[in-house]
């Protein structure tokens, strides 16, 4: 008789408190994990953007050396790249550009520097979001250079992020001399690559 007034625990079920603290600790994770999920996902969508703007600035010096011809690189803002190659004909003389890639940054990414970022370690400029170091129209040749519109070799800098949002900061710089490009990140006290 005594056996069936008292049921076992786990016949019984939850209490009020313990259901109330369960809640609580949900409540508790949920409040943290939320805002740093947000912030991981603004930082993955950032750091997408910069590969894509990579991937579409060393299209066009591959392009430039594999086709034998210079590569026109024109960086709109806030945020599209494009691609042009420049047309010769067979007496060597430029007869006008084609259009060959037409790239938009992803995830809200534009062109623009955030104040107090600074230069990269490589130091090819930071006055401005897109900082070519001579006048543009700038292009890959053919041999991989990046050079302005007087022929001359240039550094780049070229900085990305979504405005007002200083975490998603990325740079890419590019050596003219070889073309050779790196991607930067904003660590929020300096740039690390």
């Amino acid at each position: 008789m005594t056996k069936s007034l008292h049921r076992s625990r786990r016949d019984r079920g939850f209490t009020l408190i313990e259901m109330i603290v369960v809640v609580g600790l949900v409540a508790v994770v949920s409040a943290i994990a939320i805002p740093v999920s947000i912030a991981t996902i603004s930082r993955a969508r950032a750091d997408s953007s910069a590969e894509s703007t990579f991937r579409a600035i060393s299209a066009a010096r591959t392009r430039a050396i594999a086709e034998r011809r210079n590569i026109y690189l024109t960086l709109e803002t806030p945020n599209r790249i494009r691609l042009e190659r420049q047309e010769i004909n067979d007496l060597g003389q430029v007869t006008g550009v084609t259009e060959v890639a037409n790239t938009l940054l992803e995830g809200g990414q534009e062109f623009l520097q955030f104040a107090g970022q600074g230069d990269t370690q490589d130091h090819f400029g930071a006055a401005s979001a897109i900082n070519f170091g001579g006048p543009t129209p700038v292009m890959f040749t053919t041999d991989g250079s990046l050079v302005d519109s007087a022929g001359d070799v240039v550094n780049a800098s070229i900085f990305v992020g979504v405005p007002d949002q200083p975490i998603t900061a990325r740079a890419v710089t590019i050596l003219g001399v070889s073309g050779l490009m790196r991607t930067w990140k904003w660590d929020g006290g300096k740039w690390v690559d």
